[in-house]
C-alpha cells in the first residue's frame, strides 16, 4: 500500500486534473473530477474466509478508557522484544481510536436506525470518484465491524507473534453479544489464513476463531473488493485501519491529497484511524 497524507487546508479547494486511460483497469470507481494517478495492485494472492460467527461467554462492561490505554499495538510482528529489553512506553502508543470505534459500532447495534429498521449509511462510499463523502445505503443484514490488520505500507507478516489485548478483547466480545460481527482483512496470502487465525485466538481477539477473516485469494485481487463483498451480505458500519487507505483504495491513487479533504468528514463517522497493528518501524511483505 501507499501511504496519502492528507494536508491542512484553509478553505475549500477545487478539483482538476484529468485521468488516464489506464487508471479505470486499477480502479474501476475512478471518473472525471478526481485527482488520481495511475497503478495497478501487484499484491499477494488473496483470499476471503468467512465463518459463522459465535457468542462468547458474557462478560463484564469494559470502560472506554481502558479500551484507550490498551489499544497501543495489537501483533507484536515476528517476535516479542527479549525480556528487560528497552521499549515505547504504552502512553506513547495508545491513542483513543478503538474506543470510539467501539463506541460507535455499538450504537450502530442499539440506535435508532437499527430500531427502527431505516436504511443506515454504510462505512462505504457511494461514489469514490466524486471525493465526496456520501455513503452507500446498507442492506438488510446485520451489522458488522471491519479492522485491518496491515501495517501502514505494508502487509501483515505470515506467521504474526499476538500480544495479549484484554481490554479490547473485551469490547469486541460485547459488540457480539449485542449483534454486531467482527471482520478482519488483510492483503497476505489465504496460504496464511491458519497463522493469522492462531495470531487472533492468542491474543484474545477472537479467542473461538468465528470471525470473519478477509484474506486475498488470487494474484490481482484488491482489499477494496474484499470491502465491497463484505458489505453486500451485512451493513459494514465502520471500518478501524491504520492510514486513510485502509478506508477506500482512492488514496493509493490521489496525486493531490487535498483534492480529499471532503472525506475527512467520515473520519469518527464511520472510518476510525487506530494506532498500527504492528509496529511503524517494520514492513513486513508476503
Amino acid at each position: 500500500m501507499r501511504r496519502s497524507r492528507i494536508l491542512p487546508a484553509a478553505g475549500a479547494l477545487a478539483l482538476g486534473g484529468a485521468l488516464s486511460g489506464c487508471v479505470a483497469a486499477a480502479i474501476p470507481v475512478i471518473a472525471g473530477g478526481a485527482v488520481l494517478r495511475t497503478g495497478t495492485d501487484g499484491e499477494d494472492a488473496r483470499v476471503m474466509v468467512e465463518d459463522v460467527i459465535e457468542t462468547p461467554p458474557a462478560l463484564a462492561p469494559v470502560p472506554l478508557a481502558e479500551i484507550a490505554r490498551d489499544s497501543d499495538t495489537m501483533f507484536a510482528g515476528p517476535a516479542p522484544a527479549p525480556e528487560g529489553a528497552s521499549a515505547p512506553a504504552p502512553d506513547a502508543l495508545a491513542a483513543p481510536g478503538y474506543a470510539e470505534f467501539l463506541a460507535f459500532a455499538a450504537n450502530a447495534a442499539t440506535g435508532t436506525a437499527a430500531s427502527t429498521g431505516a436504511a443506515r449509511p454504510s462505512a462505504l462510499l457511494a461514489d469514490p470518484a466524486s471525493l465526496e463523502s456520501e455513503r452507500k445505503p446498507c442492506p438488510p443484514g446485520p451489522p458488522v465491524v471491519l479492522l485491518d490488520l496491515d501495517p501502514a505500507g505494508g502487509v501483515l507478516a505470515r506467521e504474526p507473534v499476538a500480544r495479549p489485548r484484554p481490554a479490547l478483547a473485551r469490547g469486541l466480545a460485547q459488540l457480539r453479544r449485542a449483534g454486531v460481527a467482527i471482520a478482519w482483512i488483510s492483503g497476505q496470502s489465504a496460504a496464511h489464513a491458519g497463522a493469522v487465525r492462531e495470531a487472533l485466538a492468542a491474543s484474545g481477539l477472537d479467542p473461538e476463531g468465528a470471525d470473519t477473516l478477509l484474506l486475498m485469494r488470487h494474484p490481482g485481487e484488491r482489499k477494496q473488493t474484499r470491502r465491497e463483498d463484505l458489505a453486500k451480505s451485512a451493513c459494514l458500519v465502520a471500518i478501524a485501519g491504520d492510514e486513510r487507505e485502509d478506508f477506500d483504495e482512492l488514496y493509493a491513487y490521489l496525486v493531490n491529497p487535498e483534492a480529499a479533504l471532503g472525506l475527512e468528514l467520515l473520519i469518527g463517522d464511520g472510518w476510525f484511524l487506530v494506532p498500527p497493528l504492528l509496529p511503524s518501524d517494520q514492513r513486513p511483505t508476503p
